[in-house]
């Protein structure tokens, strides 16, 4: 039996119809699992944000294939570690307030010392193992891609353990800054660094210092009036010389080896 005119019609307006609705429907479902998934990432625990990234970094070196050369593969297993963690603290102090900033020091980041002492270790470790890796392969009959490749690969992983031990360091500052401190009846917090103005600072104000210290060397606007505040600045500065030092080795080993 066949179809009237007048059912086809409404049948090819009823598709037309559905299809923006379908569209519209499938927007709103992928715009509510973004957000969720930014929240949840947003809201992660120092010990979770490392265990991620290590098992990406695993992931990474898995999937290889066994034809790459073992040096790169380790070198991009690094580099994908370093990059989720940094994205992971990047999602968390974007849309943090001075008092979420404050809120997140004192219980999400408060026992994060061992994942702080883990990581700078692990980030000054691979320094030294990435030159260690540049001499070892000098020496040896590499093909010229292949040795380019891991010249490239070793530049983007020390850049990227510079950004993560200053960002650990940063995220360090604002734990012992707002460590709970029932002694200080004015504040509650342990305090330590003296930033300009009167607002309380956010994560994005401990960056600042943290990355201007290891940069310059030197505190430029901030005040560091507490103790165990300026022994942790001098150990930061401490790490940012061994870095230069092994960075500017590290240059000069690529040169000789490029000539």
């Amino acid at each position: 039996m066949k179809a009237s005119p007048r059912n086809k019609h409404n049948s090819e307006q009823a598709q037309n119809i559905s299809s923006p609705q379908r569209i519209g429907s499938f927007k709103n479902l992928l715009t509510t699992s973004l957000r969720l998934a930014h929240s949840l990432l947003s809201h992660l625990d120092s010990k979770t944000r490392l265990g991620l990234s290590i098992m990406l970094g695993m992931i990474a070196f898995l999937v290889m294939p066994d034809s790459m050369h073992f040096d790169n593969r380790i070198l991009i297993s690094w580099i994908s570690g370093i990059l989720c963690f940094l994205s992971l603290v990047v999602l968390m102090i974007c849309n943090a307030t001075p008092q979420k900033t404050r809120y997140r020091a004192q219980r999400q980041e408060a026992q994060h010392l061992a994942v702080f002492m883990l990581v700078v270790m692990t980030a000054c470790t691979s320094i030294f193992a990435i030159g260690l890796m540049q001499a070892v392969s000098n020496t040896k009959n590499i093909p010229a891609s292949t040795q380019a490749i891991e010249v490239s690969l070793s530049l983007i992983a020390v850049i990227g353990s510079w950004f993560l031990t200053h960002t650990m360091f940063a995220l360090h500052y604002a734990t012992c800054y707002y460590r709970q401190d029932f002694m200080n009846k004015e504040f509650g917090y342990a305090g330590g660094l003296d930033f300009p103005g009167d607002d309380l600072p956010d994560y994005w104000d401990f960056m600042y210092f943290s990355f201007t210290l290891g940069m310059t060397a030197q505190t430029s606007d901030v005040s560091i009036p507490s103790l165990s505040m300026r022994r942790l600045a001098l150990g930061h500065g401490m790490i940012s010389f061994f870095f230069y030092m092994v960075i500017l080795a590290s240059s000069v080993n690529i040169a000789s080896g490029l000539l």
